[in-house]
């Protein structure tokens, strides 16, 4: 049983830590939600597309596409 209480612990921190972003997003070109997985990689919550972040005197979201994404889209 303690097991699955370390696992919610676990998994309510990565919930705390998680960034929010608002934003428009390159891929559907929609302002939505913008979450991180993982340092300055966020995934759009209108359509699911990943996008890195870039900060070069301003915050850019740039498309960016995962190999595994597009094998799992052309194989189903």
């Amino acid at each position: 049983m303690e097991k699955l209480s370390d696992r919610k612990k676990i998994f309510a921190d990565i919930i705390r830590k998680a960034k929010m972003v608002d934003g428009v997003c390159p891929h559907c070109t929609e302002h939505s939600l913008l979450i991180g997985i993982v340092n300055d990689y966020f995934r759009c919550l209108s359509c699911g597309g990943d996008i890195e972040q870039k900060v070069n005197g301003k915050i850019s979201y740039l498309p960016i596409q995962l190999k595994e994404y597009d094998e799992v889209k052309d194989n189903g």
